[in-house]
């Protein structure tokens, strides 16, 4: 097993785990029918190759009832040869980093402001932070704020406050000797001020002091966060994709 197939199925025991799963002509479908607009909790993992036109018709089928489609492909060089074929089919193609924390961050990191919360407490700030991105509908938001009631191994949170509340704030997420760093967030008007890198860096040495010695996070191959992620010692090992689209688009 290679480093992004362990942060994979890691994953898969933790925030993207469904409640149901059956096999599909192409792998294993995964369903949350009590979260539907949650992509990460409905989706199609595809395990064997075939050609994009095959792929996306069964997407078509399987999937149907939702309002998208959407398709995990761990293995890069499956997808990597997929995504052409995809993308003249009109679905977008997404591709995420699996970075490995292995080294010192750049420079000295001050945790000392950042404390345990419970889950709870992160629930308004996380829903005023999903009021930047256009596709957070007040139902989306409920169900993702949901799914992180649900982890089903051990989750753990951690949040810098400010004014009387969580401004910065990250999951932690711990299975046996691996763990995973997610859902890293700052409120907009306390961006700037190092608060992530401390969350995250928190949540790293939680992750050591319970024994974990593996420890990842995923970053999206074209945004900004994996750079920070690289000055505070993750390495990347790794990418997978996801296609997805807009039903009846």
């Amino acid at each position: 097993m290679n480093d992004v197939e362990r942060a994979f199925a890691f994953m898969r025991r933790g925030d993207i785990r469904g409640s149901r799963e059956e096999p599909w002509r192409f792998g294993t479908a995964v369903f949350t029918p009590e979260l539907p607009l949650r992509r990460d909790s409905n989706y199609l993992l595809l395990e064997r190759p075939g050609a994009a036109e095959a792929i996306a018709g069964q997407a078509e089928l399987v999937q149907r009832g939702l309002g998208y489609r959407m398709i995990y492909v761990p293995d890069e060089q499956l997808g990597e040869r997929l995504a052409a074929g995809f993308e003249s089919l009109g679905w977008e193609a997404g591709r995420s980093v699996v970075m490995v924390h292995r080294r010192p961050p750049a420079r000295p990191i001050d945790t000392s402001s950042v404390e345990e919360v419970e889950e709870a407490a992160l629930r308004g700030p996380r829903e005023l932070d999903s009021r930047q991105y256009p596709w957070a509908s007040p139902e989306l938001v409920r169900q993702w704020l949901e799914s992180r009631r649900r982890i089903p191994i051990e989750a753990r949170f951690f949040a810098i406050e400010a004014d009387g509340m969580p401004v910065s704030f990250t999951d932690l997420y711990i299975d046996g000797d691996t763990a995973q760093v997610e859902a890293v967030a700052t409120l907009e008007a306390y961006r700037g001020r190092g608060y992530a890198s401390a969350v995250v860096l928190r949540a790293v040495e939680e992750a050591r002091a319970s024994g974990a010695a593996w420890i990842f996070l995923v970053a999206e191959a074209d945004d900004w966060p994996k750079e920070m992620y690289r000055k505070l010692g993750f390495d990347d090992v790794g990418r997978y994709l996801k296609f997805s689209r807009t039903a009846g688009e």
